[in-house]
C-alpha cells in the first residue's frame, strides 16, 4: 500500500514545470505548442545571442496541477544586466484552438498564480504562459550574464539561462502602427508582414505599447531587420529558409526558422 503512494507522490512532484521558449513558440495551455507555430523540433533556450539596444523576447511555461497556486520570479546575474519587463499571456479561443495574445504587465514580482487561470476559463488547462521581454543597454558589455526564472509550489523549480551579448547593435525604433497578422497565423507571419513592408521602402516601426505578443513579434521582426546591410543577401538567406521550411505537413522549424534569420544577422548580414 505503501508503493503507490510513493509513486503518487513522486508524480505530483513531477507535475510541476518551468520552461522557456522562444518567441517564435507560442506555447498552448496544455504544456504544447500552438499548432500554427509547432515544428519538427523546438528550439531549446540555453543560451541564446542577444542584441544590444533592443529587446530579447521569450516565453515563460509554467504547469502545475489543478488547484495548485505558485510564486514566479526573474532575477538575472547581474541585475543591472538589462531591464526586466514581465507579462501574463491570456489565451484566446479561436477555430484552431486556444492561442495566447492579450498582454497584462506584471508590476511587481513575484507573480502570484493559480491554475487554471481564472481570467481565461479554460477547462483543463495545465499551462500558464508569461512574455519574458529584456531590453539590453547600447552600451552593453560583450560579454554572458545569468538570467535564473525561480518557480516555487511546495518546492523550488529553477530554469536558468545564459544570456551571450553579441557585438550587434540594433538601431533605434521609432513608435508607429503596422498591420498585424491574423491570430491564427503561425508567430512568423508577423516577421513576413515586416519584411514585406521593409522591402517595400516603409519606415521599421514598433507599437508605442505592447499589448499583444503579435506587437512583440513584430516589433523584434523590425529591429532584426535594422541590422540588415544587404538587402538582397537577406532576401536570398530569407527565401532559403522559407522555402526549406515549407512543403511539409508539420514545417520543419515551424515559426522558429525567423531565428535562423536572426542568427544570420548577427553574424554575416549585420555591417
Amino acid at each position: 500500500m505503501k508503493l503507490p503512494a510513493a509513486l503518487l507522490m513522486v508524480a505530483s512532484a513531477c507535475a510541476q514545470t518551468v520552461d522557456i521558449y522562444s518567441e517564435w513558440s507560442r506555447p498552448d495551455p496544455f504544456g504544447g505548442v500552438v499548432a500554427a507555430d509547432r515544428g519538427w523540433k523546438r528550439r531549446e533556450v540555453l543560451s541564446p545571442a542577444v542584441g544590444r539596444n533592443g529587446w530579447a523576447s521569450f516565453h515563460i511555461v509554467v504547469s502545475v496541477p489543478p488547484k495548485e497556486s505558485y510564486l514566479l520570479y526573474v532575477i538575472p546575474n547581474p541585475v543591472s544586466a538589462c531591464r526586466v519587463a514581465l507579462y501574463r499571456e491570456h489565451f484566446t479561443k479561436t477555430k484552431d484552438g486556444w492561442i495566447p495574445d492579450r498582454l497584462t504587465e506584471v508590476h511587481r514580482l513575484p507573480d502570484f498564480g493559480t491554475m487554471p487561470d481564472p481570467d481565461d476559463g479554460i477547462d483543463g488547462q495545465t499551462t500558464r504562459a508569461y512574455l519574458l521581454d529584456l531590453w539590453l543597454p547600447p552600451n552593453a558589455d560583450v560579454a554572458r550574464f545569468r538570467l535564473e526564472v525561480q518557480m516555487k509550489v511546495a518546492d523550488w523549480e529553477i530554469r536558468p539561462m545564459e544570456l551571450r551579448v553579441v557585438p550587434a547593435r540594433f538601431p533605434d525604433l521609432r513608435d508607429g502602427t503596422g498591420a498585424l497578422p491574423e491570430i491564427e497565423q503561425g508567430s512568423d507571419a508577423a516577421a513576413g508582414m515586416v519584411l514585406s513592408d521593409w522591402l517595400a521602402g516603409r519606415a521599421l516601426t514598433k507599437a508605442p505599447e505592447m499589448r499583444t505578443v503579435r506587437d512583440v513579434l513584430r516589433r523584434n521582426a523590425a529591429q532584426d531587420l535594422g541590422l540588415a546591410s544587404d538587402p538582397g543577401a537577406l532576401m536570398r538567406r530569407a527565401l532559403e529558409l522559407f522555402r526549406a521550411n515549407s512543403g511539409y505537413p508539420v514545417r520543419p522549424l515551424g515559426g522558429e526558422w525567423w531565428l535562423r534569420v536572426r542568427d544570420w544577422l548577427f553574424t554575416s548580414g549585420a555591417p
